[in-house]
């Protein structure tokens, strides 16, 4: 069915409660609206008009008279449905804010916002009043708030279970799961649903079961919906906070919650649960799963892998064994119309989203114009890529970036890589070289060095799965499709090795190269001087850090390489670990080890590496070792660009545009580091034959400087002379 034929984005479509009408979000008219359609006509509506940013989402009243919807400018607006009339309700200075949910009777709006400690805190809105009531305080992150269909409760996912989960690698701790789901009794005379039952108390055994005033029969109004009667609704303000239960749960990471208050359907990692409240049990209705319940609460769509089914939401298990026949939908694609579409919402949304509202000086509708005019000369999705990657590049900040759409896909074939370099002769290909890689890491092993093979450099490959490799000009050719296929090689004297390609070469060859310059390093140093390779501020980078870095804390000194490190976000605990200095030392008896702390504290000079192809968070990293004294950086200028950005808006086809939308400064308050990146203390530019050959330059330079401040390296004290009973002040 066609629903809508306007020549723009709908990325939110939402029924009205009754059924009637689907709200959604378009920009035909140049801007983000809300626009509003009846199911039984073609005729749409404009419910907003003259919006001057980006509409985020949009949300019923449970009467459907009133929309309420947040924007790019960080405010929650309320819609009359009929009037088309709008009042802000709240602008928020930190940021923006989540949608709120209704309360059954209309008259009350729960949303979370971030406090300036960034911790969210759930609030009601009271929407007469136009006043708003923390119903959480400062001492905890708290969001996800959503009202029980019968009005009785509010639930809400708050971080609050504090248990440290200690490290193995150092004397340290962190915070994983810390999420429970509570409950609110918005009444004051609303009892806990979690009072001890008769049955539970001492000499209450004979008593009649009842039922628990917090689980009532759901009221059925006409439309045959669960929910409160608006008279009777009652949220008491004073001791709200003094109200809150929580779930006999375990910490989890929680959301997405519907309560008709009897029982709560909710999200976790593993998928939904529902818990009851009467038997206060806990169970799976459907695993792995995401759930989108209706308006009503009474139905909800799953979607598990890449089927959806619609199905009543109950508290037994769902059933997920027919998925919605998605097969017959058919998308006609006006592509001069949907790239047009495409190059003005990436504009409005570095209109909207660029961390400085001045863009850099630029006007940027003039930016819009100069290349909007390419338009009728795109004639496919790369040259779209093209005219907007044009367009961004005029603000002059590395993070500007546009990828991905609906481009046409060629079939590919993979190749079967040995994790070796070969050489054509007379009769096949000669292993030069085989890389070593690490065989008690899965992702470093080196296919030709299993245990038992035997293979050795020189050996010659004369057929690849009884295929001929003698005058084949490209062996790869025979290696086509075998990557993670057992393949049989040939060898010459006709022995047979049965090994499993890989797909790339590249881990192996960086491992190689790593291993390589912790050798180096050690052996031009006497074993004094350490070596950490970074390849990026993201978990690679991290496990790489902490697995070297650790391993290396008794050495003198320690060279840090952040050369070609593509960025992330983790570079300040990096910088924590090494701004580390002992203040107190420990000593063992019949030990002569003397442990520092904080533990596995590296003392001793540090240089850094950087080079142009340090960037990012791999700019940030040079910067701050610079700005905290940490050492020498040498190298040349990294690549300069730390404005930070987030995922992408939800395109037409697919496009990926990410808009930087905040950056760092320093402490004096001056920018630092975009459009030029950091300089290095000591310049040195590798020469690229040297370096092919071998000769890595820096590396050297960084040696060289290491040893050199060696010299001035003052060792810990050892253990104290014994005392004695006098020296304790003991006489």
């Amino acid at each position: 069915t066609l629903l809508t034929d306007e020549m723009g984005e709908i990325p939110i479509p939402s029924f009205s409660p009754d059924g009637k009408n689907i709200a959604y979000i378009s920009d035909q008219t140049g801007e983000t609206e809300i626009w509003m359609r009846p199911v039984n006509s073609d005729q749409a509506i404009q419910l907003t008009k003259d919006n001057d940013t980006y509409i985020r989402d949009l949300v019923w009243s449970p009467d459907g008279s009133q929309i309420v919807y947040t924007d790019r400018k960080n405010r929650m607006v309320l819609l009359n449905v009929k009037t088309q009339a709008k009042q802000t309700l709240l602008t928020d200075e930190m940021g923006e804010i989540p949608i709120p949910s209704f309360s059954p009777d209309g008259k009350w709006l729960a949303y979370s916002r971030m406090g300036t400690n960034e911790y969210s805190v759930v609030y009601l809105y009271n929407i007469a009043e136009r006043k708003e009531y923390p119903v959480t305080d400062r001492w905890y992150d708290s969001n996800s708030p959503e009202f029980s269909s019968d009005g009785k409760y509010l639930i809400f996912a708050s971080g609050r279970d504090f248990n440290p989960i200690y490290s193995s690698i150092e004397w340290n701790f962190a915070y994983r799961e810390m999420e429970g789901i509570y409950l609110v009794m918005l009444s004051k005379d609303t009892p806990s649903p979690f009072l001890p039952k008769d049955d539970q108390v001492m000499g209450g055994g004979n008593k009649e079961k009842e039922t628990p005033a917090a689980a009532p029969k759901d009221k059925k109004s006409k439309g045959g919906k669960a929910q409160a009667d608006a008279n009777a609704m009652r949220i008491d303000i004073e001791g709200i906070t003094d109200r809150i239960v929580k779930l006999p749960l375990g910490a989890g990471s929680y959301g997405n919650f519907v309560c008709n208050g009897t029982h709560l359907w909710y999200s976790n990692r593993g998928g939904v649960r529902v818990f009851d409240f009467e038997e206060q049990k806990d169970e799976s209705i459907a695993d792995r799963a995401m759930m989108f319940p209706s308006a009503d609460g009474k139905t909800a769509a799953f979607l598990k892998g890449e089927e959806l089914y619609i199905v009543p939401l109950t508290p037994r298990k769902a059933d997920l064994s027919e998925p919605v026949n998605l097969d017959d939908m058919i998308a006609t694609v006006n592509y001069d119309q949907e790239w047009n579409q495409i190059f003005n919402e990436a504009w409005r949304a570095y209109r909207d989203g660029f961390y400085l509202e001045n863009m850099h000086g630029v006007d940027w509708q003039a930016m819009h114009d100069k290349y909007a005019a390419l338009l009728p000369y795109v004639k496919n999705r790369l040259d779209l890529t093209y005219v907007i990657g044009g367009m961004i590049s005029e603000l002059a900040v590395g993070h500007a970036y546009v990828n991905g759409g609906d481009h046409i896909m060629v079939d590919e074939h993979n190749i079967g890589m040995l994790g070796a370099e070969l050489e054509q002769v007379a009769d096949g290909y000669k292993i030069t070289k085989i890389l070593r890689g690490a065989p008690d890491r899965e992702s470093l092993r080196s296919p030709l060095l299993e245990p038992g093979m035997n293979i050795k450099e020189g050996d010659v490959i004369t057929a690849v799965d009884g295929v001929s490799a003698k005058g084949v000009n490209n062996i790869y050719t025979l290696l086509r499709d075998k990557a993670g296929v057992m393949t049989e090689l040939t060898l010459a004297g006709g022995r047979k090795v049965v090994v499993k390609p890989i797909q790339d070469e590249y881990p192996l060859y960086h491992y190689e190269w790593v291993q390589h310059n912790i050798d180096y390093v050690s052996e031009k140093s006497g074993g004094r001087v350490g070596y950490v390779y970074i390849p990026d501020m993201g978990p690679e980078g991290l496990r790489e850090f902490s697995r070297y870095f650790f391993a290396q804390t008794d050495k003198e000194a320690l060279i840090v390489d952040d050369r070609g490190n593509g960025g992330g976000n983790i570079s300040p605990m990096v910088i924590e670990r090494l701004l580390r200095q002992p203040y107190r030392l420990t000593m063992y008896r019949g030990s002569n080890y003397n442990g520092t702390t904080p533990e596995r504290t590296l003392v001793g000079p540090k240089v850094l590496l950087v080079n142009k192809y340090s960037a990012s968070d791999g700019d940030l990293f040079p910067w701050s070792f610079k700005e905290n004294k940490i050492g020498p950086v040498i190298g040349t200028r990294s690549w300069g660009g730390i404005v930070g950005i987030s995922g992408s808006l939800p395109y037409m086809d697919g496009t990926d545009i990410r808009v930087p939308f905040f950056t760092n400064y320093d402490t004096r308050g001056n920018w630092i580091v975009e459009n030029h990146g950091v300089d290095p203390d000591i310049v040195i530019d590798n020469d690229p034959v040297m370096e092919f050959n071998g000769i890595d330059q820096q590396l050297d330079k960084a040696i060289e400087v290491i040893l050199e401040l060696l010299k001035d390296r003052q060792p810990m004290p050892g253990t104290p002379a014994p005392r004695t009973l006098k020296d304790l002040g003991v006489e």
